[in-house]
Protein backbone atom coordinates (compact mmCIF):
# COMPACT_ATOMS: atom_id res chain seq x y z
CA UNK A 1 0.00 0.00 0.00
CA UNK A 2 1.41 3.62 -0.91
CA UNK A 3 2.69 5.10 2.49
CA UNK A 4 1.50 8.85 1.40
CA UNK A 5 -2.31 7.38 1.27
CA UNK A 6 -1.81 5.79 4.70
CA UNK A 7 -0.39 9.16 5.80
CA UNK A 8 -2.83 11.04 4.52
CA UNK A 9 -5.46 8.92 5.67
CA UNK A 10 -4.24 8.98 9.32
CA UNK A 11 -4.06 12.57 8.94
CA UNK A 12 -7.94 12.73 7.41
CA UNK A 13 -8.74 10.49 10.48
CA UNK A 14 -6.83 12.92 13.59
CA UNK A 15 -8.38 16.02 11.94
CA UNK A 16 -12.08 14.43 12.45
CA UNK A 17 -11.27 12.66 15.86
CA UNK A 18 -9.71 15.90 17.17
CA UNK A 19 -12.47 18.14 15.74
CA UNK A 20 -14.94 16.38 17.76
CA UNK A 21 -13.05 15.87 20.82
CA UNK A 22 -12.35 19.47 21.97
CA UNK A 23 -13.99 22.56 21.32
CA UNK A 24 -10.26 25.14 21.27
CA UNK A 25 -9.50 22.71 17.87
CA UNK A 26 -12.64 24.76 16.61
CA UNK A 27 -11.60 27.79 17.08
CA UNK A 28 -7.92 27.67 16.16
CA UNK A 29 -9.86 25.86 12.74
CA UNK A 30 -12.30 28.63 12.78
CA UNK A 31 -9.13 31.04 12.75
CA UNK A 32 -7.99 29.07 9.36
CA UNK A 33 -11.60 29.19 7.42
CA UNK A 34 -11.87 33.12 8.22
CA UNK A 35 -8.65 33.42 6.59
CA UNK A 36 -8.82 31.27 3.76
CA UNK A 37 -12.11 33.30 3.08
CA UNK A 38 -11.05 36.77 3.86
CA UNK A 39 -13.21 37.29 6.93
CA UNK A 40 -10.65 39.30 9.05
CA UNK A 41 -14.04 40.79 11.30
CA UNK A 42 -14.20 37.37 12.69
CA UNK A 43 -10.91 36.86 13.29
CA UNK A 44 -11.16 40.32 15.28
CA UNK A 45 -14.27 39.83 17.29
CA UNK A 46 -14.56 35.89 17.85
CA UNK A 47 -11.12 34.39 17.80
CA UNK A 48 -8.87 36.64 18.83
CA UNK A 49 -8.21 37.87 22.28
CA UNK A 50 -7.84 41.73 23.12
CA UNK A 51 -4.19 40.88 24.62
CA UNK A 52 -2.98 38.44 21.93
CA UNK A 53 0.61 37.83 21.16
CA UNK A 54 1.80 36.22 17.65
CA UNK A 55 5.48 35.01 17.54
CA UNK A 56 6.79 34.56 14.08
CA UNK A 57 10.68 33.59 14.50
CA UNK A 58 13.21 34.57 12.13
CA UNK A 59 15.44 37.58 10.48
CA UNK A 60 13.01 39.24 8.09
CA UNK A 61 10.46 41.97 7.44
CA UNK A 62 7.32 39.66 9.00
CA UNK A 63 9.22 38.00 12.38
CA UNK A 64 9.16 39.51 15.38
CA UNK A 65 6.04 39.94 18.38
CA UNK A 66 2.82 41.39 16.96
CA UNK A 67 0.32 42.76 19.75
CA UNK A 68 -3.40 42.77 19.11
CA UNK A 69 -5.54 41.80 16.78
CA UNK A 70 -4.73 44.65 14.63
CA UNK A 71 -1.14 43.97 14.21
CA UNK A 72 -2.08 40.18 13.44
CA UNK A 73 -4.42 41.09 11.22
CA UNK A 74 -2.18 43.60 9.29
CA UNK A 75 0.21 40.61 9.15
CA UNK A 76 -1.95 38.28 7.66
CA UNK A 77 -2.93 41.16 5.53
CA UNK A 78 0.93 41.02 4.28
CA UNK A 79 0.79 37.36 3.80
CA UNK A 80 -1.88 37.55 1.50
CA UNK A 81 -0.39 40.21 -0.36
CA UNK A 82 2.63 38.23 -1.22
CA UNK A 83 0.34 35.11 -1.82
CA UNK A 84 1.13 33.16 0.79
CA UNK A 85 -0.99 30.28 1.25
CA UNK A 86 -1.59 28.00 4.48
CA UNK A 87 -2.72 24.51 4.27
CA UNK A 88 -3.82 23.18 7.89
CA UNK A 89 -2.07 19.51 7.69
CA UNK A 90 -3.27 18.25 10.81
CA UNK A 91 -4.25 19.91 14.13
CA UNK A 92 -4.86 18.39 17.74
CA UNK A 93 -5.42 19.72 21.51
CA UNK A 94 -2.47 19.28 23.55
CA UNK A 95 -4.78 20.19 27.20
CA UNK A 96 -7.79 22.09 28.01
CA UNK A 97 -5.39 25.78 26.71
CA UNK A 98 -2.79 24.46 24.41
CA UNK A 99 -3.36 23.50 20.58
CA UNK A 100 -0.71 22.43 18.06
CA UNK A 101 -1.09 22.27 14.69
CA UNK A 102 1.16 21.81 11.28
CA UNK A 103 1.23 23.77 8.53
CA UNK A 104 2.74 24.36 4.89
CA UNK A 105 3.12 27.74 4.15
CA UNK A 106 3.62 28.34 0.06
CA UNK A 107 3.63 30.84 -2.33
CA UNK A 108 5.88 32.92 -5.01
CA UNK A 109 6.47 36.58 -4.83
CA UNK A 110 9.17 38.81 -6.71
CA UNK A 111 10.81 35.62 -7.68
CA UNK A 112 11.18 33.99 -4.73
CA UNK A 113 9.31 30.53 -3.49
CA UNK A 114 8.00 29.93 -0.61
CA UNK A 115 7.22 26.13 0.83
CA UNK A 116 7.80 25.38 4.61
CA UNK A 117 6.46 23.10 6.94
CA UNK A 118 5.64 24.67 10.28
CA UNK A 119 4.09 24.31 13.77
CA UNK A 120 2.28 26.22 15.78
CA UNK A 121 1.14 26.10 19.61
CA UNK A 122 -1.52 28.52 20.48
CA UNK A 123 -2.78 29.35 23.81
CA UNK A 124 -6.59 29.71 24.35
CA UNK A 125 -8.33 30.82 26.82
CA UNK A 126 -11.53 31.68 27.46
CA UNK A 127 -12.67 30.80 24.28
CA UNK A 128 -10.28 33.10 22.32
CA UNK A 129 -6.74 32.72 21.02
CA UNK A 130 -4.63 34.91 23.72
CA UNK A 131 -0.60 33.35 22.60
CA UNK A 132 0.40 32.09 19.28
CA UNK A 133 4.31 30.83 18.66
CA UNK A 134 5.16 29.48 15.20
CA UNK A 135 8.00 27.31 15.23
CA UNK A 136 9.87 27.20 11.58
CA UNK A 137 10.58 23.86 9.67
CA UNK A 138 13.95 25.29 8.25
CA UNK A 139 14.34 28.62 8.86
CA UNK A 140 16.86 30.20 6.36
CA UNK A 141 14.86 29.79 3.46
CA UNK A 142 11.90 31.31 5.25
CA UNK A 143 14.02 34.22 5.64
CA UNK A 144 15.04 34.15 2.11
CA UNK A 145 11.56 33.89 0.83
CA UNK A 146 10.37 36.99 2.87
CA UNK A 147 13.99 39.30 2.02
CA UNK A 148 13.41 38.68 -1.79
CA UNK A 149 9.66 40.07 -1.67
CA UNK A 150 10.23 42.89 0.35
CA UNK A 151 12.82 45.10 -1.32
CA UNK A 152 14.83 47.70 1.09
CA UNK A 153 14.28 51.14 0.40
CA UNK A 154 17.59 52.55 -0.46
CA UNK A 155 20.01 54.49 1.51
CA UNK A 156 19.73 57.55 3.21
CA UNK A 157 15.72 56.59 2.68
CA UNK A 158 15.97 53.50 4.64
CA UNK A 159 17.62 55.04 7.35
CA UNK A 160 15.63 57.85 8.07
CA UNK A 161 14.13 58.65 11.39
Amino acid sequence: MNVGFLLDLLIKITREKTKMTHPNVAIVQKMYDCFNQGDMNTIRNEVFASDLTWNLPGRHPLSGIKHGADEVIAFFGELARKGVKVDLITIGAIDDETVVEIHRGHGQSNGAVLDAINCTHYTIRNGKIVSVQVFIGDQHPVDLFFWNAYALKPIPERLAV
